[in-house]
């Protein structure tokens, strides 16, 4: 049987070890946690942007041609009346390319990242050294597609008109006690070309412009 001041010896042990492991709770939440995030934000970026990067080139690859998305109407004299886009592909151009994209990101995610705990110090002598802290990256729901394009003046009555699609998604960084959610973007050319002529001011045609406009595939 424990005596009475061992017993309050024991009760004081205890409750100094659980005052030691809440201050090293706390600092692991209020320094060590945000500076882990900090350092992963980059890198989960890249792989995500690289992910969605690969889906876009799977998908158009070398196949997409300009006249493929796009309908360039003259009248009678030649002149550029209307500039009329490919709904239908550009509609199924960005489900295929938001569906390989997500697994894209899952599957580079599946790996996930180290980051050396010598490195969120920001000591040049203890950069890159220390114990690996693994960084999990998990897709927070679908990757939205929308197509765009840009007027460039080309040259004397010239235009260069470049399209592109744009895909935006969302990830979780998961590290040891906690999580953050990052935005990741990013805007790839597709095709382009140089028109001769002017350009008109209304030069889409499509029966829902929000079929143009916002392109948000459907998924999980």
């Amino acid at each position: 049987m424990f005596s009475m001041k061992s017993r309050s010896k024991l009760l004081l042990i205890l409750g100094c070890l659980m005052l030691a492991a809440l201050l090293v709770f706390i600092l692991i939440d209020a320094g060590i946690k945000p500076a882990i995030i900090a350092m992963s934000e980059a890198k989960v970026e890249y792989i995500a942007v690289l992910a969605m990067n690969n889906a876009v080139n799977k998908i158009m690859g070398s196949n997409i041609k300009y006249t493929d998305l796009t309908d360039v109407l003259t009248d009678k004299n030649g002149k550029i009346t209307m500039i009329q886009y490919n709904t239908i592909l550009i509609n199924t151009l960005a489900r295929d390319t938001s569906t390989l994209a997500q697994d894209e990101i899952r599957t580079l995610g599946a790996e996930g990242i180290t980051v050396p705990l010598g490195s969120i110090t920001n000591s040049k002598l203890l950069s890159g050294r220390g114990p690996d802290i693994k960084v999990r990256i998990i897709p927070v729901g679908s990757v939205s597609t929308d197509f765009s394009d840009e007027f460039i003046q080309a040259g004397i009555n010239q235009t260069r008109h470049k399209i592109y699609l744009e895909l935006k998604t969302q990830v979780r960084i998961i590290v040891p006690l906690g999580s953050d959610i990052i935005n990741v973007s990013t805007r790839v050319p597709i095709t382009d070309t140089i028109i001769v002529g002017d350009v008109p001011d209304s030069y889409v045609n499509v029966d829902n412009e929000d079929q143009m406009l916002n392109l948000v595939p459907d998924g999980d």
